[in-house]
């Protein structure tokens, strides 16, 4: 049934609407839209240096951000370690210290077991997985490199033309050579394989030889998914999603996991400046006081590791 209607009432509903559409809208304009890039300490400013140092005499820079879009562009937030403690710091574009505040460590559950929660079934019994490959942060195409430098660190992460049966599962080795002052430290073969359906990145073991004066002093570190107690992790999931929690190694001597702190960061690096990169925060079920960051940028991989950044990559040919 077709309901007629008077110019009045056609007037009525049209102003309702539009007094609607007014109430609705107002709140979106009022908000402005926070944008913020990542920043090298190399790149600081010399008055925001200087502020971070007056505050934390002996501090570690973590990570530091401009904000160049929202309620106060021109601001710098730093996350600091210092005393075995870690804070996050708020600087004026002029270098005055507008606000510090402790980051709180996890809470804990009585029993004493942290609150925090990491995903370490991924259900790899029922995955097809194949040793070539990429999901958009994580690379396994031959040919495929990354350099990292910082002042006196270089690594070089290469995906070989090679691959290793790690328990029935035919896995891609990238090779990590780190140097530090020029020497060489430590060479480790890892082992990936990344799900045909899903894009996950699964991280099957590695082999690791640590360097003393040119020679092997020890293979620390290293484990394999096929041997007792120990299966695959994810290293880089295919769908990425905030907050997600998971283990990227399991095994009684290997035990790393990562949290996705953040999806949409901008970071200026040697090698380029890359949007929508993904910051991780990487700790140990092993040893609670070990943590890092890391970025990732899509179709490139791995542009930070601490002070590490990508000064070069060179990517698959075809």
């Amino acid at each position: 049934m077709k309901l007629k209607l008077g110019w009045l009432d056609a007037v009525l509903i049209t102003v309702g609407l539009s007094t609607i559409l007014v109430v609705i809208g107002c709140p979106f304009q009022a908000v402005a839209q926070e944008r913020k890039v990542s920043v090298l300490p190399s790149e600081m400013p010399a008055v925001i240096r200087k502020a971070i140092e007056e505050a934390f005499p002996k501090g570690e820079i973590i990570t530091i951000q401009k904000e160049v879009e929202g309620e106060n562009p021109g601001q710098y937030d730093a996350d600091i370690r210092s005393g075995g403690k870690e804070y996050e710091i708020e600087i004026s574009p002029e270098g005055k210290v507008i606000e510090i505040k402790e980051k709180m460590p996890a809470r804990t559950a009585p029993d004493g077991e942290q609150v925090k929660k990491w995903t370490e079934s991924f259900g790899q019994e029922n995955r097809t997985f194949s040793s070539v490959g990429k999901n958009r942060f994580f690379i396994l195409d031959p040919g495929h490199q990354l350099v990292l430098q910082s002042r006196g660190e270089k690594v070089v992460i290469t995906v070989l033309d090679e691959t290793k049966n790690i328990g029935g599962v035919e896995t891609r080795v990238v090779e990590e050579r780190e140097e530090e002052n020029g020497e060489l430290k430590e060479v480790s073969r890892n082992f990936f394989a990344i799900c045909r359906k899903h894009g996950d990145v699964f991280y099957f073991g590695e082999e690791v030889d640590i360097y003393k004066d040119g020679k092997i002093v020890s293979h620390s570190g290293q484990w394999r998914a096929d041997e007792k107690n120990s299966k695959a992790g994810i290293m880089m999931p295919g769908t990425i999603l905030l907050g997600a929690r998971y283990y990227q190694e399991i095994s009684p001597n290997a035990m790393d996991r990562a949290e996705i702190l953040s999806d949409d960061v901008t970071m200026n690096t040697p090698a380029g400046t890359f949007k929508n990169c993904i910051r991780t925060e990487e700790t140990s079920g092993i040893d609670p006081n070990e943590k890092c960051y890391k970025m990732y940028a899509p179709g490139v991989g791995l542009i930070q590791d601490e002070d590490l950044v990508l000064t070069k990559y060179t990517k698959a040919k075809g």
